[in-house]
């Protein structure tokens, strides 16, 4: 009787927890299998196939110059500077025993591109002796060049204005047109030469023929680096009249330039600057000019 009752006991239990374990199963979701997508979804043969992407085709490596700077690979470029230039002015006096007053001034420009190079300088002299106006006189220049690629020439096209107070006129204004030709244009050293012709007219008093004279231009440029801070200029117009060579102008100047700062920019320039006229009228047909003078560069 003792086995039998175990026995009948065990079996109780495991048909007990049998009904237990079915009445607290959930009830099926309907519409679902047990396995796979909703039944609701329709049927495709991507379901059982799905599309493989094609990868994106490799893209070619950037070419990069041999010659290029490592460090710029990693630092962007600063913008091109088309704009340079400078300022410098002199000045010296006295006042006591003996009374006199130095100054001159000037400024020059130049913007280059690929194709096109201007350049523009001023130059102001004056002097006084005792309250009186001794020398008052400026030069003014700019040239416009068209620089043809892969090609030594430069067609240009130039204007000049004179001031002198001393002279018979007040003003003398010369237009011209021509070529350049660059000899050499490196970093170290620039020699351009230049040709071509035009015609001057001089205003400011009635004795003086208001007409235009045809003239002849013959020029150079030469710059020479002598190293980081020293370098020396050069430049000459030579303007003799179409019909009598004999009447001529000539302009010159030679310069010697030391930057004495390099981070401001401060330049010292010491120099020579030569002005003749075959025909000066009440005046002296050379006119020599020297000069020491502080700047700043840009």
């Amino acid at each position: 009787m003792r086995v039998g009752g175990v026995i009948f006991l065990i079996a109780w239990m495991g048909v007990a927890g049998m009904a237990r374990a079915q009445l607290s199963s959930p009830p099926p979701v309907v519409g679902r299998a047990n396995s796979g997508p909703p039944l609701s979804e329709t049927f495709t043969p991507d379901l059982l196939f799905p599309k493989k992407t094609e990868p994106a085709p490799p893209q070619p490596a950037p070419i990069i110059p041999l010659d290029a700077d490592p460090g710029s690979l990693l630092t962007p470029q600063p913008p091109a500077k088309y704009w340079s230039g400078s300022a410098d002015v002199g000045l010296n006096g006295a006042y006591g025993n003996s009374n006199f007053l130095n100054l001159r001034g000037g400024w020059n420009v130049r913007r280059k591109t690929e194709r096109n190079a201007l350049t523009s300088d001023l130059q102001y002299v004056f002097s006084q002796q005792n309250n009186v106006t001794q020398t008052s006189q400026a030069l003014f220049n700019i040239r416009d060049e068209i620089l043809l690629p892969n090609s030594p020439w430069a067609p240009f096209g130039a204007s000049q204005v004179e001031y002198d107070e001393f002279r018979t006129y007040r003003f003398r204004v010369g237009v011209y047109a021509g070529s350049g030709y660059r000899v050499v244009d490196e970093k170290e050293l620039v020699f351009k030469l230049r040709a071509g012709a035009g015609a001057t007219r001089e205003i400011g008093t009635a004795d003086v023929p208001n007409q235009w004279v045809p003239e002849f231009l013959l020029g150079y440029d030469f710059r020479l680096k002598i190293n980081d801070r020293s370098t020396l200029i050069s430049i000459m117009d030579y303007y003799p009249r179409i019909g009598d060579l004999t009447q001529y102008r000539l302009r010159g100047r030679i310069a010697y330039e030391y930057i004495l700062d390099p981070a401001m920019g401060l330049i010292y320039r010491i120099g020579v600057q030569d002005r003749y006229d075959s025909d000066p009228g009440t005046a002296l047909r050379n006119d020599v000019t020297f000069f020491t003078t502080l700047g700043l560069k840009f």
